[in-house]
């Protein structure tokens, strides 16, 4: 069909109109990326010629169950548009989301010959949500916190104080002594369950100031010394090539950002015992704690620069359904867990002004907190 000048004219208007507003790609029928748009490789961080002949797995940010791709691909396969929001991952190691149409383009048997994605960034509306879904939550723990201070938590010490006066009153190997004994335990248990909901219900504010990766991984270390799970891991920290749209070659003792070290260390050492107990039954336990630099343009053109601690370890991994949950309060997979020690590291890594994120399969799980050198919030 020849149009006339009129009729492209319009179309390329069209089709201008939409490369402004939104991430345009096309893909072949096995998914193989043949067409981008300037707003693809500018929010993606790739250039174009990285872009074409990859799928859309090289986006892949670890995020989404495999049911959840799984559906995405029979509906368009199908010859269906499908509708829904995506979790991808820039080439710099950033996250954004997308909300995305893909159209499947039929060919004369009425079946897909090549699929259109429309995107639209909604990453600060999520940033947005997340923070109102806070909000709420930290609102209604503020006053639980208030009645556990008060009713809860001061009593508790009593009691533990009048078994302990009451065991005495028994030898120290005797039935009734033991007994007293364990529930002196179960009280110093459910005490350090209050402490965390009150930590959590009324984070600390951060103390500034400049310091090292070093200083902060070391403090963590320090506090693991003679934690009972550690002799048999193999443990340490190291720095990690970097991932940047401008590599630059880094010394552990150069990675300066600004943090409070002592707060940020127990956040750190939140997530290196977690792995330890995930590793229960790995023939041989590796963690580490990498270091790294992640140095890009930003939106605005300004360079920018972020530091990346991330707690390794090769066990077997979480499942992608449980990783959006990870970080909710009073969320757990384990069997005595309170499920406020990731809640509390989430906290903490926000404070600062970074975020958490989570990569994992088999063999590897990364656990990477990600924070602005220079303390920007």
């Amino acid at each position: 069909m020849m149009w006339d000048k009129g009729v492209r004219d319009q179309l390329a208007q069209y089709k201008y109109a939409l490369d402004q507003a939104s991430i345009v790609a096309i893909t072949d029928v096995r998914g193989k990326i043949i067409f981008a748009n300037d707003k693809f490789c500018e929010i993606s961080k790739y250039q174009r010629e990285e872009l074409l002949g990859q799928d859309h797995r090289i986006l892949n940010s670890g995020f989404h169950p495999p049911s959840y791709v799984r559906e995405l691909w029979r509906t368009i396969a199908q010859g269906r548009v499908w509708r829904g929001e995506l979790r991808n991952r820039a080439k710099d190691g950033s996250i954004y989301w997308v909300d995305t149409t893909i159209v499947p383009l039929l060919g004369e048997d009425d079946k897909p010959v090549q699929y259109l994605s429309i995107r639209i960034d909604v990453t600060e509306r999520k940033h947005i949500e997340a923070q109102l879904r806070a909000k709420e939550t930290m609102a209604q723990l503020g006053q639980m916190a208030a009645v556990i201070a008060h009713e809860v938590k001061n009593p508790l010490a009593g009691i533990s104080g009048t078994i302990q006066v009451i065991a005495k009153r028994f030898p120290a190997e005797s039935a009734e002594a033991n007994i007293l004994h364990e529930l002196v335990l179960r009280v110093a248990s459910l005490n350090e369950v209050l402490g965390g909901l009150l930590e959590f219900a009324r984070p600390p504010t951060p103390r500034i100031r400049t310091c090292t990766a070093r200083e902060v991984a070391d403090q963590a270390k320090n506090y693991l010394r003679d934690h009972p799970d550690f002799g048999r891991i193999d443990f340490g920290i190291e720095v990690t090539s970097l991932a940047s749209t401008s590599p630059v070659a880094v010394d552990v003792e150069d990675v300066t950002f600004v943090a409070d070290p002592p707060m940020l260390a127990r956040a750190l050492l939140n997530l290196v015992i977690n792995a330890a107990q995930a590793l229960e039954g790995t023939a041989a336990p590796v963690i580490r704690i990498e270091i790294s630099e992640r140095r890009s343009t930003g939106r605005n053109g300004h360079p920018h620069r972020d530091v990346v601690i991330a707690v390794v370890d090769n066990g077997p991994g979480v499942q992608p359904e449980v990783i959006p949950d990870l970080f909710k309060p009073f969320v757990t997979t384990k069997i005595a867990g309170t499920g406020l020690g990731l809640a509390v590291v989430k906290q903490t890594v926000e404070a600062h002004g970074g975020r958490i994120e989570v990569v994992s399969w088999p063999g590897r799980t990364a656990f990477e907190i990600i924070l602005p050198a220079d303390g920007s919030r």
